[in-house]
């Protein structure tokens, strides 16, 4: 029995690593295996649809669900860098697959490259969608150049309202009023050119 024990030991250590790794794996989130093609915001920008920065808000639908559903982040955009955003609240939806964007932080601001989808707006993290800092605006600009303020900046004026106060008793001159000066040196000229004319006779 002993001498069988040397030849057990190996196959014993061999199932002790298998189910060391199968409880690692076990515990080691789903979106961990998510596999991009790996890209460069050149190239995050021109798939996109639109691509904006801004602050997250609020979340849900994050936690949990099945792959089939959607995470909604609620995000007070500042600046459009492409695309035609045209609100500064903005819903952004992810699939709750292997590569959702996941729990982001809120009150943070991020950069979002975003596809159109009907009337949603989809981002995930293999899109280029990240922590916004100085170095991924830096890029992002390099590419399409400064961005629009969206906000309250991006709004029409509103149009400016004209009030007219009327003068107490304050009626408006008559048309003879007006005249009477005028009518005053037309007949100054002729009286002017009767004595001119008696004169010379």
């Amino acid at each position: 029995m002993f001498a069988k024990a040397p030849r057990l030991l190996p196959r014993l250590f061999s199932a002790l690593v298998l189910a060391c790794v199968g409880v690692v794996l076990a515990q080691v989130p789903s979106h961990a295996v998510c596999r991009c093609v790996q890209s460069d915001v050149r190239s995050d920008i021109k798939s996109a649809d639109a691509v904006f920065s801004g602050v997250l808000v609020d979340s849900s639908g994050t936690a949990g669900g099945s792959k089939s559903d959607f995470a909604t982040y609620q995000v007070e955009a500042d600046t459009l860098y492409k695309g035609n955003v045209r609100t500064a609240t903005v819903d952004v939806r992810s699939r709750n697959d292997d590569c959702a964007l996941g729990d982001l932080e809120a009150d943070k601001r991020y950069v979002f490259f975003v596809t159109e989808q009907g009337t949603d707006l989809r981002a995930d993290r293999c899109g280029g969608t990240a922590t916004s800092s100085g170095t991924l605006v830096s890029q992002v600009e390099q590419v399409v150049g400064e961005g629009t303020p969206l906000g309250r900046s991006n709004q029409p004026d509103e149009p400016v309202t004209v009030e007219f106060t009327k003068v107490s008793d304050a009626e408006p001159d008559s048309l003879t009023r007006v005249a009477a000066p005028g009518f005053a040196l037309v007949l100054v000229g002729l009286l002017g050119l009767l004595v001119v004319r008696r004169v010379r006779d």
